[in-house]
């Protein structure tokens, strides 16, 4: 009875799983380094997410892989039976890879999709800065050289333990170099002029024409006149003759009042005036036999003393510093931290130099030597379970 069927489909599954896994935190690790690094920060953020929110990451990122490297793998296969060289397997879909993937990463992040395998902008912008996308292609292609390498051993190779544990933490340290050196580039090219975009043309007022006033059809009617019932003819009644009462129009001038006539007296007195009683003197106000004493005379008071100079104020930005240091004291970090992302004060300038030695700043973080652990560890536990079930395949008998 062979058993290697027993051992082969767990080890199989197995290797499914924990491959997928595997890819999909490295594909977490790469992609938060490059958005990180594309910002301009020296540092990484490294952002805790769960495994169904890191889900589509290895689907995306193949996605773009796939593109080149499906057409370069049928072209290296070709070229290897043509020529004899079975090195041109690996190596055509790997060179193809290294030239056009960084193009397709670039163009999802600039366009408005991430799906978006390819835009003109990114051509434009390379060519706004190229030496810097040739010092990113010769100092990528060892970096991508050694990640292909490091894959082939750790997931491609039968046997051969050694190359296991050696493979795997070299594809881990490529990938993140590869990501920090794309992030960088990235960031370099924010700073270009986009060649694609439309501007906007400021729409000129259009010119109003002179709007030509209309005559109210009464302007050149004649004024109607209007007939008061005592101009009519008065309407005999068995009472007699009845006219009627005149009716004051709107537009008809009043008529003006008449004067106010004020009597006068008929014997020629006049009016007496009202008599007013003076109210009686106080004691205060009159005088008195006794001797008045005058009041005496004092010294002269002191002058004043002068005033002393007004401080001078203090410089409007020292002041403005003072005030806002108070008020940062009583925040709490969180409150700090959003006032710090609304400031936006985390903006960079443009790099002087896009390739130096911050590259391997984010290296010196705790956090990256944890990420590199826990990618390493996966990848050995996904390499053992793919060399377990490719010795116990019955189809092709054990080694």
């Amino acid at each position: 009875m062979d058993l290697r069927a027993v051992i082969f489909m767990p080890a199989l599954a197995g290797a499914a799983i924990l491959a997928f896994v595997f890819l999909t935190f490295a594909a977490h690790y790469y992609l938060t380094v490059l958005e990180s690094t594309a910002t301009g920060a020296k540092p990484v953020t490294w952002m805790q997410e769960s495994l169904p929110d890191k889900f589509w990451k290895p689907f995306y990122l193949g996605g773009l892989l796939v593109l080149w490297l499906g057409p370069a793998y049928v072209i290296g296969r070709t070229l290897a039976a043509k020529f004899g060289v079975p090195q041109l397997t690996f190596a055509v879909p790997l060179g193809v890879a290294w030239l056009l993937y960084p193009i397709s990463q670039l163009s999802s992040l600039a366009a408005r999709s991430v799906w978006v395998p390819l835009h003109p902008q990114v051509f434009a912008r390379l060519a706004q800065r190229p030496g810097t996308a040739a010092g990113f292609f010769l100092l990528s292609l060892p970096v991508f050289a050694l990640g292909g390498i490091a894959f082939r051993w750790a997931f491609m190779t039968k046997g051969e333990w050694e190359l296991l544990f050696a493979g795997v933490p070299l594809f881990a340290l490529a990938l993140f170099l590869y990501a920090r050196l794309l992030g960088r580039l990235a960031f370099a090219l924010v700073f270009t002029r986009d060649l694609f975009k439309k501007r906007r043309k400021k729409k000129e007022p259009e010119a109003k024409a002179p709007v030509a006033r209309e005559r109210a059809p009464e302007d050149d009617a004649e004024p109607a006149v209007r007939v008061q019932p005592s101009d009519l003819p008065p309407i005999t009644t068995p009472d007699g003759e009845l006219a009627g009462y005149n009716v004051l129009m709107a537009d008809d001038e009043p008529k003006p009042k008449k004067k106010r006539v004020v009597a006068e007296l008929a014997d020629g007195r006049e009016e007496a005036e009202p008599a007013t009683s003076s109210p009686p003197l106080s004691k205060r106000n009159t005088w008195d036999d006794e001797e008045v004493t005058a009041y005496g005379l004092s010294e002269p008071d002191a002058p004043p003393a002068p005033e002393p100079p007004p401080p001078k104020p203090e410089p409007r930005r020292k002041r403005e510093r003072k005030e806002k240091g108070a008020m940062e004291a009583e925040l709490s970090p969180a409150v700090k931290e959003e006032l710090a992302l609304l400031e936006r004060g985390d903006l960079r300038k443009p790099p002087s130099r896009v390739w130096s030695a911050d590259l391997f700043a984010y290296f010196g973080q705790p956090q990256t030597f944890a990420a590199l652990a826990v990618l390493t560890t996966m990848g050995v536990l996904a390499g053992v379970m793919v060399r377990v079930a490719r010795m116990f395949n019955p189809t092709t008998g054990a080694e």
